[in-house]
């Protein structure tokens, strides 16, 4: 028997990684449903964003750089850091033309463009998310893939995984349904957008360009 190559190695143990994520997230929803039967504060503001912030570290990002170093990747070669007018340009670019999406219907409607005050789940959507989900989807799970598969298809699994990893705070907040039911602006679009995300993070060859991409998206 011919022993695994490398490359379907990390795949497999990308596959299996994501699915125990999975279990642990809807685990770190279950326990924070009963905590917050004793300790209110977990419900929101600071104590939910606390409460999310240690368990998206913790669910997220330690499984993520683990799945970087399998791979024989640095943290240094996902970021990109010099290539930033690459991320800027590409991620800048791709998140615009995203957000237009949402820019000009508001702007017609008569709507505000951009948020009038912050607040911790605004400080989550805009940094939280957009470096928390990059960093696990675009520059470990999709950098892996993209060791065995074509970018396209790298790009089509992620943004599977990416809506997947929404599913279970949608089951909780009780929007599971909508989300299906209505896909444009629900599960269609966090596909497709996270389409948009990952080529952003392939073409500017940084993890960053998908991040300005995603929080351009989230702002507007």
């Amino acid at each position: 028997m011919t022993a695994p190559s490398a490359s379907s190695r990390i795949i497999k143990t990308t596959y299996l990684t994501f699915t125990a994520l999975i279990a642990a997230w809807l685990g770190a929803w279950l326990l924070k449903v009963r905590l917050e039967e004793s300790i209110t504060w977990l419900a929101v503001g600071a104590g939910s964003f606390l409460y999310w912030t240690a368990a998206k570290i913790l669910i997220w990002i330690v499984p993520a750089v683990w799945l970087i170093q399998r791979s024989g990747r640095t943290i240094h070669e996902v970021l990109g850091l010099s290539r930033w007018k690459s991320w800027l340009a590409w991620g800048g670019g791709i998140g615009l033309a995203i957000a237009l999406t949402g820019i000009i219907p508001n702007y017609l409607a008569g709507n505000r463009i951009l948020p009038d005050q912050i607040s911790f789940p605004l400080l989550n959507m805009l940094v939280i998310a957009p470096l928390f989900e990059e960093f696990l989807l675009r520059g470990a799970i999709q950098g892996n893939l993209e060791r065995a598969y074509p970018f396209w298809t790298a790009n089509l699994i992620t943004s599977v995984m990416f809506l997947i990893l929404h599913v279970p705070g949608w089951f909780f907040m009780g929007v599971l349904w909508e989300n299906f039911a209505n896909p444009f602006g629900g599960a269609l679009s966090i596909f497709l957008v996270s389409l948009g995300f990952g080529y952003a993070a392939h073409r500017s060859r940084s993890v960053l360009g998908g991040v300005v991409a995603h929080f351009l998206n989230n702002l507007f």
